[in-house]
């Protein structure tokens, strides 16, 4: 699920990122969204980037190209993933 790209991957990984947040925070989109500009701003890279991170954290995909991503909510991630999971990883 890699989202690299410009343009229409890049939307679809930051309404992707929002629900996940929405998901595990229980907010609305709009703090959603702008939990993903608070990043942004925090770490100087692009929203579709931040996303794209998130996506990859969520899913398991990450790689040490989504650092920030792994910074601003692996902990997130982690605490919401079954304990089976966390102790087999």
């Amino acid at each position: 699920m890699g989202f690299s790209g410009t343009g229409e991957t890049s939307r679809q990984a930051i309404d992707i990122a929002v629900g996940i947040l929405i998901g595990l925070r229980g907010c609305s989109r709009s703090e959603a969204f702008d939990e993903l500009v608070r990043v942004v701003h925090q770490t100087g890279i692009g929203l579709g980037s931040v996303a794209s991170g998130l996506v990859a954290l969520a899913t398991g995909t990450s790689s040490v190209d989504h650092a920030e991503a792994f910074t601003a909510w692996g902990e997130l991630i982690r605490g919401a993933r079954p304990a089976s999971l966390v102790s087999a990883s």
